[in-house]
């Protein structure tokens, strides 16, 4: 048998590390459409701190496909044929399979005009080893000062590390405080005074609408007519799952590739990763779950259903976590605003915030800054479902490890 992975990223390696140890011995053709061996994304902005001199972003070793017995092909699938089983790349190959994986991630969506002349580069972003290179050489250009649109996750990230690497940055939001889907005001306050003192200028409330420049980008027009000049421009406005070359397959698509609970996506096909959409644990919604651990979570699924089991995926899980502001930052469950909570528990101390917003008893969401104890019980509570009420007393005693051993454990 002759199975065929699309794409290299977690879920892509993760699918051909669990079929190897699931003892298949068949033939792994595995795609991908960046000119490296798989990398991990968690480990971009230390790439990008050392100058491109941490080889650590290849976690599984440059020499991965010969270790996994994987027939890696640095070409990009751009069609896919259901009934002949088949799918062809941008050079006019094609290729068969028997069973078919696909792991394709996503990419940066913009939703700025560009009004550039020139045929240099106009934005930059941080979702690839290919386009974190690219911001490398502006680096070594002499860039000074670089402009990020969007303060979210991703954004913050990339902002604080540029800083780090010296540049003088300014972030761009629209809405009025930064990482505006992952926590709420009162917890994004003191994380913007800490980003401020860094030295990074914030315009909060301020929608950018126009790139231009001659030969290449120089400035950003907001919508207030105000203009952010920069050396560098880099886009952190959210991602769209890389599904254009699936659009004539007959696969069902959404935001993303509609899975059941198999991660089945059609005949012999599954989809996991930043590319599949799944039901979510909190809430019952369905999108994609752009997270590394729901990546190989989704992986080892697909790589057993690829083998002939029947296993379920029981749900995605938003997670997550930054430590680039001098003090941990966890945040897990519904994002800010998809779902009204019932009741609020608030609690401000000097090891830092903790908050938690219930639903029907359980919980919605779970921030946590400064303070990560109780962080992983949190998790298995918000992700097992279970009642919070039993919780709560020793949660709000900072007693939760205590309270769950005793429950929980003989």
């Amino acid at each position: 048998m002759k199975i065929l992975i699309a794409g290299a990223g977690p879920a892509g390696v993760t699918v051909a590390e669990t079929l190897r140890e699931m003892g298949f011995e068949g033939e792994i053709l595995m795609f991908t459409a960046e000119p490296y061996p798989p990398y991990s994304p968690p480990v971009l902005a230390e790439y990008l701190k050392s100058r491109g001199k941490d080889r650590t972003v290849f976690w599984k070793g440059e020499d991965f496909a010969e270790k996994a017995g994987v027939n890696l092909l640095f070409k990009e699938i751009s069609g896919l044929d259901l009934e002949r089983k088949r799918v062809y790349t941008r050079e006019g190959e094609e290729f068969s399979y028997d069973k078919l994986a696909i792991a394709t991630g996503a990419r940066m969506w913009i939703p700025v005009r560009c009004q550039c002349q020139g045929e240099g580069d106009k934005f930059y972003n941080f979702k690839s080893l290919s386009a974190v290179d690219r911001l490398l050489k502006e680096l070594e250009r002499g860039a000074e000062r670089a402009v990020v649109i969007g303060a979210g996750f991703i954004g913050m990230e990339i902002a604080l590390t540029l800083q780090e690497a010296g540049l003088e940055v300014t972030v761009v939001e629209m809405m009025n405080r930064i990482l505006p889907r992952m926590v709420d005001e009162k917890i994004a306050h003191p994380l913007q005074e800490e980003v401020l003192k860094r030295g990074v200028k914030l315009k909060l409330n301020s929608k950018a609408v126009l790139l231009r420049g001659r030969e290449r980008a120089e400035e950003l027009v907001l919508e207030s007519g105000e203009i952010v000049k920069g050396d560098l421009f880099v886009a952190a406005t959210g991602v769209k799952p890389n599904v254009e070359f699936l659009r004539d397959s007959g696969l069902p698509l959404g935001r993303g590739v509609k899975v059941n609970e198999y991660l089945e996506a059609g005949p012999d096909v599954y989809a996991g990763g930043d590319v599949a959409e799944v039901r979510d644990l909190v809430t019952g919604n369905t999108y994609p779950h752009a997270i590394y651990p729901e990546a190989v979570a989704q992986a080892r699924v697909m790589a057993a259903n690829l083998l002939g089991e029947r296993v379920v995926y029981p749900g995605g899980l938003n997670m997550n976590s930054l430590h680039h502001f001098g003090l941990p930052l966890i945040s897990e469950g519904a994002m800010e605003g998809e779902e009204e909570p019932d009741e609020e528990i608030y609690i401000e101390g000097k090891g830092g915030i903790k908050r938690v917003l219930l639903k029907d008893g359980r919980i919605l969401r779970f921030e946590l800054v400064g303070e990560k104890r109780g962080a992983g019980i949190l998790h298995w509570i918000t992700k097992r479902r279970l009642p919070f009420e039993p919780f709560r007393d020793a949660f709000v005693r900072g007693r939760l490890n205590t309270a769950f051993n005793l429950r929980f454990l003989p």
